[in-house]
């Protein structure tokens, strides 16, 4: 694998650096069209997913299944869609049969989709020059990282670096032990860890860090590559004087494997996966594949996600045509990929559905406990994802919709003016879209309490905003045994407050309160009032607990 890897190095730094003169030599699409014929469908031998018209029950079922030849295998939860074994060959000839019947509202071969090839090289050689910033990781590769600064993500970091918002990267899985990665997987806080039960009651015995809907297990890890390398991009742990830096800081990556070992996977196990990265609380769902296929089954999935408040994120895909599905329905953001000169990378598929771009062409991100330069849609896709969750660390409280408007408002406008099927409304500007976006200040505690006797001043308490780094906001107090510090840090940020008995007149229980204000245009919830409760008595109770130490009689 390394000699391999090492081998295709010079190509895809020659996509980095030479990526727009390399795209005349690919097929030039003509405007605002797609063209060559419709690829032909590819499904999964042996099963076909069926719903039924909704109200019938399970007598329903049996009636609409009668005189067919066919099994059924399972249910996709929340969902209704049924999936049924059928005899290989007979796909087809079985759904025609079933669309007649008047108790069913869809029959459908189990479509697959593909997660792309790309072009990949180990870390050796140059890069291209990053640009100084306020803030600027000390991550050892973050000198190849050219899409970041592309973006504006370093001034975008001057507002925040993310919250712990969760990305479900929905791939080939992720490796888990990845030392850039290990700190940022999710854990199922319904789940106890390996005890053999489902503690949470939603099907899956164990899935404490995601769930592998290929092998229906709970271990999400990747046998492939492609998710590790996408998952770092969204959100690879950052200032760690290791690797990379990901475009979330602090988002929390949900891994959900839907594709195999080869790349590709079937739309049940992507449409299972949906389902569950929404209802196990993802507040951004990452798709780099897509497939060529219309699907109710994974329209309604796609519908399910955004109503319970997801933004759903995929790439448009690589074979320089159609859009593919799921990035062609509405409610997805559909990303396709541009070079270090901002032009199309060639492979790039484009038509109306197109709604941003992102870089795609040369990215180093994790792979394989190493770092990996790897070009596709399918890596320009997690830019946005990580954007979404940081857009959502400044204000949680903007619906699916609202941020999608954001990232598509605040673009670099490319190719033709205004939205075109190639670029879409333009490349994506991290620093405009969090500078547009309203800062909804939130702070915890709401209340500060504080004890001392004549032995001492109490320990210093803090402040802390876990949303925006320190220049989005301020805190002023007006008491003379008051003090603050700050604030400071990225995100988290926070300040830091003392108190001082010996600015007290004597004894008693003081009361002041701290005013915390937001210095972003546009924000909301601000000002916020923290109340300093100080009491100075002359002596404290303490309570001394005897030291036990158990051990064995002899």
């Amino acid at each position: 694998m390394k000699g391999l890897k090492n081998a295709l190095w010079p190509l895809s730094l020659a996509l980095l650096l030479f990526g727009s003169s390399l795209a005349s030599s690919a097929p030039t699409p003509t405007a605002n069209s797609v063209t060559g014929p419709a690829p032909q469908a590819e499904f999964k031998p042996g099963e076909i997913l069926v719903k039924l018209k909704e109200g019938f029950s399970a007598l329903g079922i049996r009636s609409a299944l009668a005189g067919h030849d066919v099994r059924v295998l399972g249910e996709i939860s929340g969902l209704g869609i049924i999936r049924l074994a059928v005899p290989a060959g007979e796909e087809l000839r079985i759904i025609e049969s079933l669309r007649r019947n008047p108790l069913v509202d869809y029959a459908e071969p189990d479509y697959i989709a593909h997660g792309g090839t790309g072009v990949g090289c180990t870390l050796h050689g140059s890069g291209a020059v990053l640009r100084s910033s306020a803030v600027a990781p000390n991550d050892r590769h973050y000198l190849y990282q050219w899409n970041l600064p592309k973006i504006g993500m370093p001034q975008a970091w001057d507002t925040t670096t993310g919250g712990s918002v969760v990305i479900a990267i929905l791939d080939t899985g992720v490796e888990l032990e990845h030392p850039d990665l290990r700190a940022k997987i999710w854990t199922n806080p319904g789940e106890n860890y390996s005890n053999g039960i489902d503690d949470d009651g939603n099907g899956k015995v164990d899935d404490v860090h995601g769930w592998d809907f290929v092998n229906d297990d709970n271990d999400p890890q990747d046998d492939h590559g492609k998710g590790t390398h996408v998952a770092g991009i969204a959100a690879a742990e950052t200032d760690n004087e290791e690797g990379i830096a990901g475009v979330s800081w602090g988002a929390m990556i949900m891994p959900v494997k839907v594709l195999k070992s080869g790349g590709s996977g079937y739309y049940s196990d992507i449409i299972e996966g949906i389902r569950y990265a929404a209802d196990e609380g993802a507040k951004v769902i990452n798709m780099s594949l897509w497939g060529h296929d219309d699907s109710p089954p994974l329209e309604e999935a796609v519908s399910y996600a955004h109503a319970k408040g997801c933004v759903l994120v995929a790439a448009v895909g690589d074979e320089s045509g159609a859009v593919g599905y799921p990035a062609r329905y509405p409610e997805v953001l559909a990303v396709a990929a541009t070079d270090g000169g901002d032009q199309r990378w060639p492979f790039s598929n484009y038509g109306p559905e197109v709604d941003v771009a992102a870089p795609g062409a040369g990215i180093l991100s994790t792979l394989w406990g190493d770092y990996l330069w790897w070009t596709g849609t399918s890596q320009a896709a997690p830019h946005v994802a990580g954007l979404a969750a940081l857009i959502w660390s400044v204000n949680p409280h903007l619906t699916p919709d609202e941020v999608k408007g954001i990232i598509e408002q605040t673009v670099v406008d490319l190719g033709d003016p205004g939205r075109d099927d190639y670029y879409g409304w333009g490349r994506i500007d991290a620093n405009a879209a969090i500078g547009a976006t309203p800062h909804y200040l939130q702070v915890t505690p709401s209340e500060l309490l504080f004890l001392a006797d004549n032995d001492g001043n109490p320990p210093a308490r803090r402040i802390v905003n876990r949303g925006t780094s320190f220049p989005t906001w301020i805190a002023t107090e007006t008491a003379d045994w008051l003090s603050l510090v700050g604030p400071v840090g990225n995100t988290p940020s926070y300040v830091t407050v003392s108190v001082d008995k010996g600015a007290l007149p004597g004894y008693g229980t003081y009361i002041s309160p701290i005013t915390v204000t937001s210095t972003m245009p546009g924000s909301q919830n601000s000002p916020l009032i923290v109340d300093v409760i100080f009491s100075y008595v002359p002596q404290l109770r303490r309570v001394y607990f005897p030291q036990v130490q158990l051990g064995c009689a002899r």
